[in-house]
């Protein structure tokens, strides 16, 4: 995995214009040492059970308490998943950008005393449209979803299913990481808040506007 520091804005430009020709897709994550490790992966009670039992349980329970809270039909496991995914539920997705701004601002939105970092997979595979069951594969796949939530749309999200969600992704060859220093992470996210790039456009609904709000008028981060 090749790593790339970023001091400046400049930097953070001049590394993402050099994936320009090829496809590539971006995760912010809050903490340097944080791993590619979907959700449902970090959980040590599931590694001593049936996990992937347990995996379509959860998703089980979700499915069936979701609906009224809905005004449409995920077609599928895989929108399930997706639109589980955005509402916190632990699956074996990760979540990605097309846009390397809006991942470079989940990597700064919080407060964090260390390094932050930017993961950037170099991939052009997708999905096919007949697909089966995401709990089948045998290899990680890129999914692209229809946006069954205004948040993948806001977002230009797309997402990674992973076979073994216990194992992390950042030791392809395919994946770089670009660390963002402590220093340069509050005028990162001011930087992005210029762009265009702030809670309220990436979470377009009155929680995303409040935070927003929140982070204008107040000291917070």
């Amino acid at each position: 995995m090749a790593e790339h520091l970023v001091n400046s804005f400049a930097d953070f430009h001049d590394i993402v214009t050099k994936y320009s020709d090829i496809a590539v897709v971006f995760r912010g994550v809050r903490s340097v040492d944080f791993e590619l490790l979907p959700k449902i992966g970090r959980y040590r009670k599931l590694h001593l059970t049936d996990r992937q039992k347990e995996e379509r349980q959860i998703l089980k329970l979700f499915k069936d308490q979701a609906m009224p809270h809905l005004n449409f039909q995920p077609e599928d496991d895989w929108e399930w998943l997706a639109l589980a995914q955005h509402h916190g539920l632990p699956t074996r997705l990760l979540d990605w950008s097309r846009n390397p701004l809006v991942s470079a601002y989940f990597a700064v939105e919080e407060s964090h005393d260390g390094d932050s970092a930017v993961y950037a997979y170099r991939s052009s595979k997708s999905l096919k449209e007949k697909r089966g069951s995401p709990f089948d594969i045998n290899s990680v796949e890129r999914f692209i979803p229809r946006h069954v939530t205004r948040r993948i749309t806001s977002q230009a999200g797309l997402f990674t299913a992973h076979p073994d969600p216990t194992r992390p992704f950042e030791s392809r060859a395919a994946v770089d990481r670009l660390i963002i220093k402590q220093a340069f992470r509050k005028n990162l996210k001011s930087i992005l808040f210029r762009y265009g790039i702030h809670r309220a456009s990436l979470f377009p609904d009155l929680d995303g506007l409040s935070k927003h709000i929140e982070w204008m008028r107040t000291d917070s981060y």
